[in-house]
């Protein structure tokens, strides 16, 4: 069963605001800036999220036109 983040700020009694990033959604209040995750993720999960980015390397972006000697 879901839980519904809550809608007021437990700390202070301001408004909370549903924010998402990269890796979960959370809801942060306006007035004091508490933060509630709402989908925590466990450690187990993102060491094996970070050990897949580190596999990955970047690729170069183009100069845009620019000839580097």
């Amino acid at each position: 069963m879901p839980v519904t983040p809550p809608s007021k700020c437990p700390r202070c009694s301001g408004m909370m605001l549903v924010e998402s990033d990269a890796h979960s959604v959370y809801s942060s209040c306006l007035s004091c800036g508490y933060v509630y995750e709402n989908n925590i993720i466990s450690v187990f999960e993102l060491e094996r999220e970070q050990a897949v980015e580190e596999g990955r390397q970047r690729r170069r972006q183009p100069s845009h036109g620019k000839l580097r000697l």
